[in-house]
């Protein structure tokens, strides 16, 4: 099983075998140390601008990325939601609330939740008409649009 850490010279993924102490950037050089600082949660996300996965500290609120300078605003953990793809089963992590994601692997796109098919109906509701201050007959007519739920 492999592993990801931050070139801590170059700012370049590399990619490790679990367990590894220490690894050495085939870029720079560098020798970055496998294991997190003490205290430092360490997690992910996919840069916004170049789709790039990105290592930050949990209790950061932006990343700026080293490959396009995009500033990425980092979600609340309980906003984001994690399920494996319907085709090639990678972990996906995608804003709660979203009906469907797309995997960046395989380019399939699961849908979140169940799927309901609902289809939409305009209402129109044509109450008696009324008399205002000055006398005059004025409609009330509410038109709304809802989606095939339940009916009473």
């Amino acid at each position: 099983m492999q592993s990801q850490i931050v070139c801590h010279g170059c700012r370049n993924i590399l990619l490790y075998p679990r367990g590894a102490p220490s690894v050495c950037c085939a870029v720079c050089h560098a020798v970055s140390s496998t294991a997190p600082s003490p205290g430092m949660d360490i997690a992910h996300l996919i840069c916004g601008g170049c789709r790039t996965l990105l290592m930050y500290t949990r209790n950061a609120t932006s990343v700026r990325c080293s490959c396009c300078d995009t500033v990425n605003l980092v979600r609340p953990v309980s906003s984001i939601a994690h399920l494996n793809c319907g085709q090639c089963q990678t972990v996906l992590m995608y804003p709660y609330g979203a009906p469907s994601v797309k995997c960046a692997i395989c380019n399939f796109i699961t849908n979140t939740g169940p799927t309901i098919q609902s289809q939409n109906v305009t209402v129109v509701v044509e109450n008696p008409m009324t008399v205002d201050a000055k006398g005059k007959l004025v409609s009330n007519v509410v038109v709304g649009v809802t989606t095939g739920g339940k009916k009473y």
